[in-house]
């Protein structure tokens, strides 16, 4: 039957009694509601503050980090050379010792690692000898390195360059051969062969070849330099100096050298360590030059004219320069028993 005011009414008690109910739970749920939601507010709040607190602290730290300055890093202040007062005390011994002077001795030295070094008449020229052999090596490498020659690149063996001497090169080959330019390299170095170095000249011509290997010093030579054969301590000094610098270029020659001289001169009492060195022997001119391998390691020439049996004198300056780098020479006691000898002569 349709719904109109035919149809049965509502009771009125039910009604007031149901919308009672209705709006006593909304108030109920108003309450419990507005008592639930500071709670999770704050809760929602102190989350947040939580987080932010993290935050913020992790910020902190990203921030100390970044402001905070690194320590002060010393600066490593470059060594400056020095000459060694200690050494000039030890080479006047020497000098005391073996009656030298101006006109018969030079010598230099220098400490790569501390720069302390000592030179004595370096300016003066002596006959070269075989110390040519290494900067003529050292031009000859430098050529290979460019790739204007291999190693095995042949030179003429010219009828002037046979020369008497060491090595093999006289009596494997003849004037007018080809001879490959390792084969002089090595000869030249580790026997002194005089024919090798004379074919490795001839080929650029005596003059030009002088000209050549004064690159590897800065002093300035005499014009005597280009027409003869002649040296000074500072001039082997500016050479060996290069080729320690410049090691990597020169791998086989420093390897040639270190086995040249059969344990004489530099190397003779210094069996430890590994000498690359070139003596020259001419006539009354005798040297030697090289670089020690210490752990602290030098360079050391010592130029004589005239002297006495000069191989010994050398080999023995070698063992008191090699004594006072290992801290093993003193030198004052040195000075006291020289002068006690000279006072009894």
């Amino acid at each position: 039957m349709p719904r109109g005011k035919h149809a049965k009414p509502i009771s009125q008690p039910k009604f007031k009694k149901s919308l009672l109910f209705v709006l006593l739970s909304l108030f109920i749920l108003c309450i419990v509601f507005d008592f639930l939601t500071p709670a999770t507010d704050t809760q929602s709040i102190a989350s947040e503050d939580e987080t932010q607190n993290t935050t913020n602290t992790n910020k902190t730290e990203v921030a100390t980090e970044t402001t905070t300055k690194p320590e002060k890093v010393e600066e490593i202040k470059e060594i400056e050379p020095m000459e060694d007062d200690n050494l000039k005390n030890l080479i006047e011994y020497e000098i005391s010792k073996y009656g030298f002077n101006e006109n018969n001795f030079a010598f230099f030295y220098y400490n790569v690692n501390d720069k302390k070094y000592y030179f004595y008449n370096q300016d003066a020229y002596f006959t070269a000898a075989s110390t040519i052999k290494v900067p003529i090596s050292m031009y000859y490498y430098d050529e290979i390195n460019l790739g204007n020659y291999t190693e095995n690149s042949e030179l003429l063996y010219a009828d002037d360059c046979y020369e008497a001497g060491g090595g093999t090169t006289a009596s494997l080959y003849s004037a007018g051969d080809k001879v490959p330019l390792n084969f002089l390299l090595e000869q030249a170095i580790v026997n002194s062969d005089n024919t090798a170095v004379n074919i490795l000249i001839k080929n650029l011509g005596y003059s030009n070849a002088k000209r050549k290997i004064t690159k590897y010093s800065d002093e300035p030579v005499p014009d005597k330099f280009y027409s003869s054969n002649i040296i000074s301590a500072g001039f082997a000094y500016d050479v060996i100096n290069y080729l320690y610098a410049h090691q990597e270029e020169y791998q086989k020659l420093i390897s040639d050298m270190k086995k040249s001289s059969m344990g004489k001169y530099l190397k003779q009492y210094i069996t430890d360590y590994d000498v690359a060195h070139k003596y020259g022997s001419y006539g009354n001119y005798v040297h030697d030059y090289g670089i020690v391998y210490t752990e602290s390691p030098y360079l050391i020439g010592v130029f004589t004219k005239g002297i006495t049996n000069s191989a010994e004198v050398i080999a023995q300056i070698s063992l008191d320069v090699f004594n006072y780098t290992k801290g093993n020479l003193d030198i004052t006691s040195l000075q006291s028993a020289n002068d006690t000898t000279s006072a009894t002569q």
